[in-house]
């Protein structure tokens, strides 16, 4: 994404079948990062993969649930209600053995992706190294100004000056045009800084 004014966003496609990102010239990380930094109701895992993957609630009384749960990625922890083990983690496909356990653990459902056709974000969401908002936009941070000390607040100034800041950022009347051509969107001209929503599509587009 090239503004007429402010930093350019860089999305591409890593060697490990994931999806890194560039601010500028910052070095490169996972771009579920970006993504959780954009709001806070994108802090879980589950938030994120909802917002690009179709997903399902697999009832466990389900007579299908073992076949129906068999090779699919949940989107969250599955955790027994009786002993707190973690039985299948976020991301990880169910193996056969994986799924008889469940059947028999004190769970409910499983929520899962119905079919991962492409498991860029999966891999994405894997590599993050954060696992909330204000995580993710202290990372964000410390890759734009290295070696000044972490404050969430001066993260969360920085991050919107970059971006959500008309002052700071303009797209321009060519990059609203470009940006509501390729997403089909029907955002007025006028509205030159980025919006969440920019980004979230930029990336539905790779995918």
């Amino acid at each position: 994404i090239i503004p007429e004014r402010g930093s350019w966003i860089e999305i591409n496609v890593g060697k490990r079948d994931n999806l890194t990102v560039r601010i500028d010239q910052s070095g490169k990380f996972p771009c579920a990062t970006l993504v959780r930094a954009l709001d806070e109701k994108y802090s879980s895992d589950e938030a994120i993969l909802k917002e690009f993957y179709a997903t399902k609630e697999v009832k466990k009384t389900s007579r299908r649930f073992r076949k129906d749960v068999t090779g699919k990625v949940p989107i969250l922890d599955v955790v027994d209600e009786e002993t707190g083990e973690i039985l299948a983690e976020v991301g990880e496909p169910i193996t056969e053995d994986r799924a008889d356990l469940l059947a028999q653990a004190a769970i409910k459902s499983v929520q899962i992706i119905q079919d991962l056709d492409d498991p860029l974000i999966l891999h994405s969401v894997r590599d993050d190294p954060t696992s909330t908002h204000e995580e993710a936009v202290l990372k964000i941070y410390s890759r734009l100004r290295p070696g000044n000390p972490p404050q969430l607040e001066k993260a969360k100034e920085l991050f919107r000056e970059k971006f959500f800041d008309p002052n700071r950022y303009r797209l321009g009347r060519v990059g609203r045009f470009r940006l509501n051509r390729k997403f089909a969107l029907d955002i007025p001209e006028t509205e030159q800084t980025l919006r969440p929503d920019d980004i979230i599509y930029s990336v539905k587009y790779i995918l």
